[in-house]
């Protein structure tokens, strides 16, 4: 699966270089419908749908690692400190006391229940839950806590389609660098096909929080890109399941 996902991740990218680059002439394309962006966005639904399998297979709840994930995000780049700049987490160290091998683990981070009452976007679209609280259980719930995130610190200059594809890149790489050396889990070898869980195929806790965090960051870029590039990420994903089936 985690092979599936760097192939589609591929397409997609090869799919961004036929669109026009960051300009007042790519945000036209994103705004305006055509054939050219609908293979992007469908690019974009196949890498969600692929996420979701690798999350599946591993045994993690999608949307539960991205709210933990994001909660994590937050003590790492405190608004305060980081707005308007895009320095690493490792710049801010000395005031959150989270390094390259401390703070990191989000094993015990609780779901923050707040997100929903904060999660409204400095827009005046519309939302999808009564009495104007985003529903975290849906994509665009999710996408506009992560809006809100990158408004906060005033990320939105540096958050163009390029950069956040070549982002999600990265982070893809490091996903896939943490079943390097694991080898393949063929049939048999103690993943249960019906509740699979990497535990039970000799992975600790900690290794598959890791595994959890990275998909978090690889599906955190995905959401971000298709809200920057005004793509309905839920409602793709849906029709390809149900025109494509996959």
């Amino acid at each position: 699966e985690v092979f599936r996902l760097g192939s589609m991740v591929g397409e997609m990218c090869s799919s961004f270089l036929k669109v026009p680059r960051d300009s007042k002439e790519g945000k036209s394309f994103w705004e305006t419908p055509s054939s050219q962006k609908n293979e992007v966005s469908n690019h974009m639904g196949r890498v969600f749908l692929a996420l979701l399998s690798v999350a599946t297979v591993c045994g993690i709840d999608l949307r539960t690692s991205i709210l933990k994930k994001i909660e994590l995000n937050g003590k790492k780049y405190p608004v305060e400190l980081c707005k308007g700049k895009s320095g690493k987490y490792t710049n801010y160290s000395k005031h959150t006391g989270i390094t390259k091998t401390e703070g990191q683990s989000t094993i015990d981070t609780p779901t923050n229940s707040s997100f929903s009452d904060s999660a409204e976007s400095n827009d005046d679209c519309a939302t999808n839950s009564q009495d104007g609280v985003d529903d975290t259980n849906t994509i665009d719930g999710i996408s506009r806590v992560i809006r809100k995130f990158a408004n906060e610190r005033l990320w939105n200059r540096y958050h163009t389609p390029r950069n956040i594809t070549l982002a999600l890149l990265g982070e893809v790489g490091e996903l896939a660098e943490l079943f390097q050396w694991k080898g393949d889990i063929e049939a048999g070898d103690g993943l249960n096909k019906i509740e699979p869980n990497l535990c039970l195929v000799g992975w600790t806790e900690e290794e598959i929080d890791k595994v959890s965090q990275e998909i978090a960051d690889v599906s955190i870029y995905l959401v971000r890109l298709a809200d920057v590039c005004n793509v309905q990420l839920d409602e793709v994903a849906t029709r390809l399941l149900d025109n494509e089936g996959i």
